[in-house]
Parts: structure tokens; sequence; C-alpha cells
């Protein structure tokens, strides 16, 4: 089997009991690794003035609609006059951020969106939920200027919040350890060999959290459910394909304490989490399969989905005939349906990059950072004759920081596997197909 990085890795977030939470029980949030801004930090962010910040606008912000950046401004000056803490100004302050924003100017946003927290945390109190847009807007941010701890950081500080208001075990908290799993997934690609490890364990505790909150509901929510054994496979994935001369060196990294119960001492280690990769992912799949089913207002494509995926799972793993039979029974009952062109597109007609979750570009998942290639693409679902025809950058790249992600880029059609295209219900090579690959969501 071929070794496949894919596209995705990530930076650490722990659960602890005190030290590490496991895989399962009561979560604490460990803050000894947050490095959070004080209020009084936070305070200074906009010293220069909202006159300061207008004057500036209007020679370097590339945003079309200067008239509503003036108006933010002129506003933030009327409060300032009734006092520096004024409730109307952290609202104002947030616009202010988003249409910053907007206009790719990212650092100033982040000025605007801090101080409209601290304001709300004046008025409101340190873990107000009416804050919880504004940490948003800071993750967006930090996201498209690829300041990936800043954003593991502020996600701390989210999950705290929530923490805070709901208590460990309300299963509100799970769509947001999804999400923190999730993150951890996409920079795991970015992150030092020697803090990969860390990554995978501390997501794999996250969504496994997620889960217990998930199902120990009297009446679980059935498709939240499936979304988190839809990462759970992924995270298993990427388990399955983390390299074994990487796991000792994890033990030496500043997120050392998400591998706490793997130690390098643990001659099982990499075994448990390699080997009973794959029957896992494929228990969630079958699990997925099975509970699409079972809701009353499931859709065709979303039951054909779900079998699909599991298909692919096969694939990943190179039991390609296992793979085809599975394949060959959807398409089956595409046939059958009175939607079969439809479904057929959405599903066969062009291969999709492998696991087909961190591949989807929409909704909440919209990428901040997207490359799209044209590959050819075998009847087993390898890629081959990779041209880059369109990167999407951050201005805080380098050159050399955007060679990286081209190579990164090639390294991970080449190693990972495809979904190929069906024709007459056998898979059928492919050539220039277009891949676009979201790497940071």
């Amino acid at each position: 089997m071929r070794n496949s990085k894919l596209t995705n890795k990530a930076i650490a977030l722990c659960w602890q009991r005190p030290k590490y939470a496991g895989l399962a029980g009561t979560f604490i949030l460990s803050l000894s690794t947050l490095n959070l801004v004080s209020p009084a930090s936070a305070d200074s962010l906009l010293s220069a003035g909202a006159k300061g910040m207008q004057n500036q606008a209007s020679t370097d912000l590339s945003d079309p609609t200067p008239a509503k950046l003036s108006a933010y401004y002129s506003t933030l000056q009327n409060h300032k006059a009734e006092g520096p803490y004024h409730p109307n100004s952290s609202e104002v302050l947030h616009s202010l951020g988003l249409e910053l924003q907007k206009g790719g100017q990212h650092g100033r946003a982040l000025k605007a969106l801090r101080r409209a927290m601290h304001i709300n945390r004046v008025n409101h109190g340190l873990n107000s939920l009416s804050q919880v847009p504004m940490l948003r807007s800071i993750i967006n941010s930090h996201k498209y200027l690829m300041n990936f701890e800043s954003v593991t950081n502020s996600y701390h500080q989210l999950l705290r919040m929530y923490m805070a208001n709901y208590g460990n075990q309300d299963p509100r908290l799970a769509r947001l350890l999804n999400k923190l799993a999730l993150w951890h997934i996409d920079v795991y690609q970015f992150a030092d060999s020697k803090e990969q490890i860390d990554h995978l364990t501390s997501a794999n505790s996250l969504i496994t959290g997620a889960l217990e909150l998930n199902q120990a509901q009297v009446n679980p929510d059935i498709r939240e459910q499936v979304q988190l054994l839809r990462s759970a496979a992924l995270i298993n994935f990427h388990l399955s394909r983390h390299q074994g001369d990487k796991w000792s060196s994890s033990t030496d990294s500043h997120y050392s304490l998400s591998a706490d119960n793997f130690a390098t001492a643990n001659p099982q280690r990499f075994g448990i989490l390699n080997s009973a990769s794959f029957r896992q992912g494929r228990v969630c799949h079958e699990r997925i399969v099975e509970l699409t089913a079972s809701i009353p207002t499931a859709s065709l494509e979303e039951n054909l989905r779900a079998q699909t995926e599991l298909a692919d799972w096969y694939l990943l793993f190179n039991q390609r005939q296992e793979a085809l039979r599975h394949y060959q029974q959807v398409l089956t009952q595409i046939a059958a349906s009175d939607r079969a062109e439809t479904l057929y597109a959405t599903l066969f007609a062009t291969p999709h990059l492998l696991p087909a979750l961190r591949m989807e570009n929409q909704g909440e998942r919209r990428a901040t950072l997207l490359m799209v290639a044209d590959v050819d693409i075998s009847e087993e679902g390898w890629g081959s004759q990779i041209e880059i025809i369109e990167e999407i950058f951050f201005a805080a790249q380098s050159p050399t920081g955007k060679n990286r992600l081209r190579y990164m880029l090639i390294d991970t059609i080449r190693d990972s596997r495809f979904r190929p295209q069906f024709v007459n219900n056998q898979p059928a090579y492919v050539s220039d197909t277009r891949v676009k690959i979201p790497l940071i969501h």
C-alpha cells in the first residue's frame, strides 16, 4: 500500500485529567499552554484611536466601501466621547472588523475585533457568550494570516467560554469539539514532525469526547452523530498513515502532554493507533450507513453518499475488490432512481480526492486556503501528471512558503487515493481532471 500524507495535519489542543483525558471521561481544560491576550493588552490595541485609523484607511485600505468604514470610525468617536467602554462600541468594532476582513485587512481587523471583545467583557463579563461571534471572526483572520498557534489559542478560549456557561458534560459542546478536532487535522500538515502525533492524539481525544456527549443524550441528534463519526473516521485515516519514526520524537514537543497516554516507553503505542485504524474507521462508516438509513427525512443522496464513503474507506486501504463491490451496489441504486443523472454527476462523474470529508468546500467549510490542479487519474484511483493551475495564498506568505505549499500539494496528490470516475459501472482512466483541494477550512 502506498503511504499517504493527504492534505491535512494540525496544531494542538488537549483535554486533561489532570494531565490528559485520554480517550474518554470527564473533561477538564488545561489552560497551562494558553497564551491569551490580557485585558490590558487588548485595551491598547487601538491606542492610535479611530481618527488615526481613518487617516490610514484612505492610503492603504483595499476595501471598496470607504464610506462605510468612515461611518464606523465616526460612530466610534461619538461613543468614545461618552466613555471608553460605551456598550455599543463593541458591536460597532465587530462590524468594523468584518468590513476590514472583506478588504483583506486582517491585521487591522484583528485590532478592532480584540478591542470589541475587551469592551464586551467589561460590560457583560469575562465569559459572556455575546463575544462568541467576535472570537470566531478573530479565528477567521488568524486563519487567513496563517497564524496557526493563534487560531489554536483562540479555539481554546472559545471552548473555555462554552464550558464556563454550559459545564463539561453539556451536549452543546459536541459541535465545538468536532470543529477543534478537524482544526487539528487541517494544520497537521504544517506542523513540525515532532509535534504531529500530538495533533493526532488530541484530535482523537476531542472527537471521542464529542461522540460521548452526543450519545449520552436521551434523544441523540442523529445527523450530528453522523458528522462526528465522519470526523472520527478521518482522524483514524491519518493515524493509520502516520510514520512510525515520528512517534518517539513527539514526547519532546510543546504539546507532549497530549501524547501522554502513548509514551515512548509503551511498545504497543504504534500498534494500538495504526493497526486498529482501518477497523475503527470501517466501523464508523458502517454505523453512518445504518444511522442515515434510520433517519425518516434522509434523502436518497444522503443514503447513497454514506454507502459511497464506506466504499471509499476500502479503497483508501487498498482493498480494491471490496471497494468496487460497494461502489457497484451504489451505482445500481442510482440507475434505478428517478434522479439517476443528478446522483451520478454528484458521486461518480468526476474523481474525488479521498477522504471525501476534508475535500468539501461549501457551507461552513469554505476554504481559506485553496489550491487547484489538473491531474491524470488511473482506474485504480492514483494521480499523476500534476499541473498546478491556480493558487490562493495569503499576503503574509513568502515566496519560499508558496513553493513549499506547491510541493506539499504535489506530494499530496501523488501519494493519495481518488474515488475514480465510473463509466458503465467500471472505473475509468481520466486525464486533465480539475481537482480543488482546500488546505485550510
